[in-house]
């Protein structure tokens, strides 16, 4: 019976000390609050040692300080114990001995063992993790800003190409919204309706990709919903989240670019075919005058009247040039504002 007896204080004495070196708040108490049994990280986590709380319910008044927070707590307590009795991850916010506060995650199970029922508490400080999901989420948020906010198509894909971000300029380019697509692969299949160039393009991004895993500056043609044709140059990478290997797709409208550049090669083409001919015969009248006056062939007054000649003539070719510049930059949309500028000046 000794032995027994000595057995049975070494169980409780490696019980006690289990409990009281856990790394999670342990409370023993009974249905009034009173505490009995209060474990050093208890202690660690709220600042009040053990012969400040075991034996009086007063620890929760402390750790609760606010009459109106107490009484919100109080309440969801009672209510969740009118269903069962017990609660799990019940959070609450405890202001500590030094003032600091610290978002807890309370479970309790009630035991009758003993003389009368017991409420075993155990409380995890989830303080630091509640303050990284929120810095996550604003992080997130403020993320989530840029790209829906940004001038440039931002698509976001799976291994499968089921999209997962649709920003707000890809549906205003392409016409498609993001209820449209986001977790479908079709809208390629919309935006590239021949399969021949489908194809085309495909082939082009699968050789690329297997030399270098991304591409840059890819131009091709998308077809939007109304219709319209739109060159978009293409940029990709490789993301790697959470949720395993993404690609991220960002697209410039180029095609006002594109309308811009071919409207001033159509001009500089224009311009060479119109000037060609005078200039030729400009050049020629001169070379003419400079053979004669080298000569004497010519007067000085002969010389001089036929230089006023050629005044004339440089002058109309300079009118004709301004004339088409101006018709130019009024009529084509496309020139940017500077080359506009330039045309009209």
């Amino acid at each position: 019976m000794v032995a027994g007896k000595k057995g049975k204080g070494k169980s409780e004495c490696l019980e006690g000390s289990i409990v009281d070196n856990a790394r999670i708040m342990m409370v023993v108490m009974d249905r009034s609050g009173t505490v009995s049994l209060w474990n050093h990280a208890a202690e660690a986590v709220t600042g009040y040692g053990k012969e400040e709380v075991i034996g009086s319910p007063v620890i929760w008044k402390l750790i609760y300080p606010d009459v109106s927070y107490r009484s919100e707590v109080t309440a969801r307590i009672k209510e969740v114990l009118t269903k069962r009795d017990y609660f799990e991850n019940l959070e609450t916010t405890i202001v500590t001995k030094s003032g600091e506060q610290r978002t807890i995650s309370w479970n309790t199970r009630e035991t009758t063992e003993g003389a009368r029922p017991s409420i075993i508490t155990v409380g995890i400080d989830i303080t630091e993790q509640r303050k990284a999901e929120r810095r996550l989420a604003e992080l997130n948020s403020f993320n989530e800003g840029i790209i829906d906010n940004a001038q440039i198509l931002i698509s976001v894909f799976d291994p499968k190409g089921n999209i997962v971000i649709w920003n707000r300029a890809a549906e205003d380019v392409t016409g498609y919204s993001r209820n449209e697509v986001v977790g479908k692969n079709t809208v390629w299949k919309s935006m590239y309706p021949d399969p021949a160039y489908r194809k085309e393009i495909t082939n082009k991004i699968t050789s690329i990709i297997r030399s270098q895993t991304y591409f840059e500056n890819l131009e091709t043609t998308i077809v939007t919903k109304k219709g319209d044709q739109r060159i978009i140059a293409w940029n990709t990478k490789e993301i790697v989240s959470g949720d395993g290997h993404h690609e991220i797709a960002i697209g410039r409208d180029i095609t006002e670019q594109r309308k811009a550049e071919r409207a001033l090669v159509s001009y500089i083409s224009e311009m060479a075919m119109r000037l060609k001919n005078p200039v030729e015969i400009l050049r020629d009248n001169l070379a003419d005058l400079a053979h004669l006056t080298f000569t004497g062939t010519l007067s000085f007054d002969e010389i001089a009247v036929t230089l006023e000649g050629q005044v004339r003539s440089a002058s109309q070719i300079a009118a004709n040039v301004a004339e088409f510049q101006k018709e130019v930059a009024e009529k084509n949309e496309a020139i940017p504002e500077a080359y506009r500028k330039f045309l009209s000046g």
